[in-house]
């Protein structure tokens, strides 16, 4: 019995330890991040935490902590001094009267409110009139700061409830995400938050504005200038990203020596050589390393390649017109003679989705094999609405060439191929495997196949699949889509369970996170000849 207790007594104290107890809370905690596991089969680390919490006093700092960490909506904390009941399966009744909480149950909001780190809060459950509105509504005339450590704040609001912004934001929050879906009854409620940002957020680090794709198509958002005077007056920005921005915002910008990533609206080619002319000062831009432009103008795209004046190791063009091959190729060239595009390791090419299918534009390997001579490439993406006409030799070419690839991405959204090319090129299943086994270091993998022959390639025959020995690689891919046609969905029909047995012999370390679809294969190919 001593024994027992001597043992208990040593993992107690063990736990009494600051770190280890520490890194127990980060495993309980890590299970509901976006992406890591599927939804159903994620359990909620809350219960877990909040019975850790109620453990000991020695626990219960960091239990709690991690507990408040990271929410979405500032109802649990009005939940805790009993502004609100507990969650009802259907939504509360409107409230119309203010919500003036007591000073006990502001002190007990601010015991809970000064844990939070990351917060989204937007609409869901919310009626116009609800009482989460009222009350803060109350915060915002109050000036007083509801979650006083928040690094994070992403907001889901229409602009007509943006007023009821400004008691999240806080001294030292760093990141601030935000989604326009509407402007025009309510834009200037948009342009006090963003006035606010400056003052109120002086650690600001990371700021997302977008919109939504309809919004203001045909015209700059107007949004754009009150949102470009809060850029300048923010000094320890890192990354920004924006619909658009002014020539005098981007050259601030490009004057901070923290920037390291931009993502916009490219401007305009008289813009960008009034910018990056010969006058300018020559270490604009200097810590930059990434850049993502939305481009209107191919023309705009010649001026920043020839001009850009110091080294990138990111860039991503999205185009709102079609990719015309010849101007593609011109941009490959380009990227391939500048010192500026040396040591690219990431480029991603990609056109609107609105953007209408096309069976007669054909991209070929040879638009694109100037970025061979880019050798640093790791990640690859190409997203087209046009057919990539690639064969199994382009595929030899591009693993000789980019000996660190990680991720080649090839029409991820709609997988059209070379079914309408002059002399139509498929990549097979073996053809696929090859590539894989030249280039171990891909992680990821998104092509277009043909099924048609993987009778020839394959013995089909479900005991000589289960009897086929797992392929025995060093390869390290992990996620794996492959697209064919859409008239040869009949073949994944008759095969159907056939093919996990295949692909899990295949690509043995593709992760298995979902039981009936751990390979994203066999979606089909939504190339349509007259779309």
């Amino acid at each position: 019995m001593a024994s027992a207790m001597s043992s208990v007594n040593t993992m107690h104290r063990a736990l009494l330890i600051s770190e280890i107890l520490s890194n127990i809370i980060s495993h309980i905690s890590v299970d509901e991040r976006p992406g890591v596991w599927p939804f159903e089969y994620v359990t909620s680390s809350k219960p877990t935490l909040f019975a850790l919490a109620l453990t000991c006093r020695a626990f219960s700092e960091q239990a709690l902590d991690a507990l408040w960490n990271n929410f979405k909506g500032v109802e649990p904390l009005m939940r805790c001094p009993g502004i609100i009941p507990a969650p009802q399966k259907s939504l509360q009744e409107d409230q119309c009267s203010p919500i003036i909480p007591t000073e006990t149950q502001l002190a007990i909001i601010a015991r809970h409110g000064h844990r939070v780190r990351s917060l989204r809060v937007g609409t869901n459950y919310w009626r116009r009139d609800y009482i989460t509105q009222a009350f803060l509504r109350t915060m915002a005339g109050s000036f007083k700061v509801l979650v006083p450590n928040l690094r994070s704040l992403e907001i889901g609001f229409p602009c007509g409830l943006l007023h009821l912004v400004p008691p999240l934001l806080g001294p030292r929050l760093q990141h601030f995400f935000i989604n326009v879906r509407d402007y025009e009854k309510n834009g200037h409620h948009l342009h006090t938050v963003l006035q606010c940002l400056p003052s109120y957020c002086p650690s600001l680090e990371s700021l997302v504005v977008l919109k939504s794709y309809h919004l203001f198509r045909e015209r700059e958002p107007p949004f754009v200038l009150p949102m470009s005077h809060a850029i300048q007056k923010m000094p320890k920005l890192r990354t920004v990203t924006v619909p658009a921005i002014t020539k005098d915002a981007l050259v601030y910008l490009g004057g901070l020596p923290s920037v390291t990533n931009i993502s916009s609206h490219l401007p305009a080619g008289s813009i960008l050589e009034d910018i990056l002319g010969s006058s300018r000062n020559p270490k604009l831009f200097e810590n930059v390393d990434s850049v993502d432009w939305e481009i209107k103008e191919w023309r705009d795209v010649e001026v920043f390649t020839y001009l850009w004046p110091h080294k990138l190791t990111s860039i991503a063009l999205r185009s709102e017109v079609k990719f015309d091959p010849s101007l593609l190729q011109v941009l490959c060239d380009s990227l391939h003679v500048r010192e500026a595009f040396k040591n690219l390791q990431y480029i991603h090419l990609s056109e609107p989705i609105p953007c209408r299918l096309s069976s007669s534009i054909i991209i070929t390997i040879d638009t694109i094999r100037s970025l061979f001579h880019l050798s640093q490439l790791r990640v690859v993406d190409i997203d087209t609405r046009s057919c990539l006409s690639i064969g199994a030799n382009d595929l030899v070419e591009m693993a000789e060439a980019w000996h660190f690839l990680e991720v080649l991405l090839l029409n991820k959204t709609d997988g059209s191929m070379s079914s309408a090319a002059p002399m139509p090129q498929w990549i097979t299943v073996p053809e696929v495997v090859g590539f894989v086994e030249l280039r171990p270091s891909l992680k990821r993998l998104c092509i277009g196949i043909t099924l048609s022959t993987i009778d020839d390639d394959y013995d089909m025959d479900k005991a000589s699949l289960h009897a086929l020995r797992p392929r025995n690689s060093d390869s390290r891919l992990k996620d794996l889509t492959l697209k064919y046609p859409r008239d040869e969905e009949y073949i994944r029909q008759a095969y159907s369970s056939d093919f996990e047995i295949l692909f899990s012999k295949l690509f043995p370390r593709v992760n298995q996170l979902h039981p009936f679809q751990e390979f994203q294969i066999l979606h089909s190919d939504s190339i349509e000849p007259h779309i």
